[in-house]
């Protein structure tokens, strides 16, 4: 898809005997549409790079029991609708078909296609702690934050500012979420006592479930991913289900990456979650809206 953004990540893969350009040499997930047998089929967006052949010749499929390289064969294109009796056009994707090589392993259940060969292992995310009220005066902060999630918001005109959120202490002594956009400063009525806080690994989640009475706005359920108080992702009820789930864990060369299952609108998409020095990075591929009309 010609609009995917690419991104530099460190999982030790080199493309260059791909042919690819040493600043394409590394993209977020992309997702599966369906896999059977040793045959995956990649989502690859309403179409196809030009260079498909070459410089996505070799695909890493991961599943939850391991990973396995696979060679490019063809690209199709699905469409749906756009029959007789209807006034509406057909939607349509494209997908790459490739072929896991002889010899490599079962991967179990199929989870993502990383572009390139990746050596590494799969491993099980750490099991949650017991949900708990998460304490308020923990959470409340000064201060906005911006999720780390790259490439997730179709919406956001280039070069806009994300929006950012903080959770507040208000005059009434509950602590609710406040957001900033465009220099514009809100807040919802989701509070904080109406949250629940569990812990996975280094991570929190919250997830929140606002209860009636409401106001003006009906706010959304939401579910919002931190390591420490630093927020990663937040994900809202929009037309999908809000989702901050981690999947599977993936250890290459020392270094641990977590594949994250993220709730956009209309649609869940799974991204890679990692440490690039003290910064925290998400690689996520934009929702393939054509993808929903299959």
């Amino acid at each position: 898809m010609e609009n995917v953004m690419r991104y530099a990540m460190v999982l030790g893969v080199t493309l260059a005997s791909l042919g690819a350009a040493a600043e394409e040499r590394w993209t977020a997930p992309y997702q599966l549409e369906d896999a059977s047998g040793r045959t995956a089929r990649v989502i690859l967006g309403e179409e196809a790079p030009d260079d498909v052949a070459s410089r996505l010749r070799v695909m890493t499929l991961v599943g939850m029991q391991g990973l396995a390289e696979a060679r490019f064969q063809r690209t199709e294109k699905v469409c749906v609708g756009g029959e007789d009796d209807s006034d509406l056009p057909p939607v349509c994707h494209t997908v790459g078909v490739y072929t896991q090589l002889p010899g490599t392993p079962d991967i179990g259940e199929p989870l993502v296609a990383l572009a390139g060969a990746v050596n590494g292992t799969v491993g099980a995310p750490a099991a949650t702690t017991p949900r708990e009220r998460p304490a308020p005066g923990q959470w409340a902060s000064d201060g906005f934050e911006r999720a780390v999630d790259e490439g997730s918001d179709p919406y956001a005109p280039a070069g806009g500012p994300p929006p950012r959120y903080r959770w507040h202490l208000g005059a009434d002594g509950r602590v609710v979420l406040e957001f900033q956009h465009y220099e514009r400063t809100a807040s919802s009525q989701v509070a904080i006592d109406t949250c629940t806080e569990e812990r996975q690994g280094p991570f929190t989640r919250l997830e929140c479930v606002p209860v009636p009475p409401f106001g003006l706005d009906i706010p959304q359920p939401l579910s919002m991913l931190y390591a420490g108080r630093t927020l990663l992702v937040a994900s809202f009820e929009d037309y999908g289900v809000p989702e901050t789930t981690l999947v599977a864990s993936l250890h290459v060369a020392g270094d641990t990456q977590y594949l994250v299952r993220v709730g956009l609108k209309g649609q869940a998409v799974t991204g890679l979650l990692f440490r690039e020095g003290n910064t925290w990075r998400l690689l996520l591929r934009p929702a393939d809206y054509p993808v929903l009309g299959c």
